[in-house]
């Protein structure tokens, strides 16, 4: 079996090629279009050089891009008779729990993006049943941790605001949250590899909606985050009312991000815990960070 990984240079890629698979599997192919320690390879080019038939064995292709960049890529393989001479068994892309938790969204921004993946999710679906492939669409809570070089864009970034702001103002009831962390997500997606290699039917198709082992409140990972950081920061929890109205002017100013401030108070769990999905024991937030 051969593996190819597109997409590689994020934390999430680093980590599944470099601690899971590359210890599991001999022949893994990996593409990127900014490391040159690997073959170069750009999704949204017609024209694909590097892009070769490797041995004659099935092989199973593994997207961690944006799942909108893949549907033009397979699309193009199509078109000029390349898919089916890959002899693909498998595809295992990650796409995200988004089009649940932001499917009854009031921002334009959030409309469009549920829109993008559900299309890219379908259309990905269809490929892949017309050409007789194997597809698991992973759908990923809030993705953290870092491995290498890479940072994840997600606790980084809190840590990165929190620590510019003089204090923290936050609701009194904020949201439940499930964060992934990176290993957990390496290990669901080295299980799904695991039961295409095995599997008969080269038609399955499946949907994983996958969180982390535990479900906190906004205000708790907050916290655990800035503790475990050693930052200190003086949070003040006031009426949801209140908070609404103090960050009111930013609707104006900037609506998106005044979006973003309201799904505090949202709860965005709920999903399959990713130790039960492993049948392994729970894991902690604070052990990862």
């Amino acid at each position: 079996m051969l593996i190819r990984i597109f997409g590689i240079t994020t934390p999430l890629g680093d980590y599944l090629y470099k601690k899971v698979l590359q210890n599991l599997y001999k022949n893994i192919v990996c593409y990127s279009r900014s490391e040159k320690q690997y073959k170069f390879l750009d999704l949204s080019n017609i024209k694909h050089p590097n892009l070769k038939k490797e041995c004659k064995s099935e092989e199973i292709w593994i997207f961690l891009c944006p799942i909108w960049e893949i549907v033009n890529f397979l699309e193009n393989l199509r078109n000029k008779k390349n898919y089916k001479k890959f002899q693909i068994k498998g595809i295992i892309c990650c796409s995200s729990t988004s089009v649940i938790t932001k499917k009854y969204s009031w921002h334009s921004y959030d409309k469009k993006l549920v829109s993008i993946i559900i299309s890219a999710e379908q259309n990905i679906m269809k490929i892949c049943s017309l050409n007789k492939t194997s597809i698991s669409i992973i759908r990923p809570t809030l993705i953290y941790g870092n491995s290498g070089s890479y940072k994840d864009k997600n606790i980084n970034q809190i840590l990165k605001i929190c620590k510019k702001l003089p204090f923290i103002i936050l609701p009194k009831e904020t949201g439940e949250r499930q964060p992934l962390h990176i290993s957990q997500l390496a290990e669901i997606i080295n299980n799904e590899v695991k039961l295409i290699t095995y599997t008969k039917d080269k038609s399955k198709q499946s949907i994983l909606n996958i969180g982390g082992d535990e479900i906190l409140s906004y205000e708790m990972i907050l916290k655990s985050l800035l503790l475990k950081r050693k930052i200190k920061k003086s949070i003040f929890s006031i009426n949801s009312h209140f908070f609404l109205l103090f960050f009111s002017p930013l609707l104006i100013i900037n609506s998106r991000l005044y979006s973003e401030i309201l799904r505090i108070r949202s709860d965005l769990s709920g999903f399959q815990k990713s130790n039960i999905y492993l049948k392994k024991p729970p894991k902690k937030f604070i052990d990862f960070i």
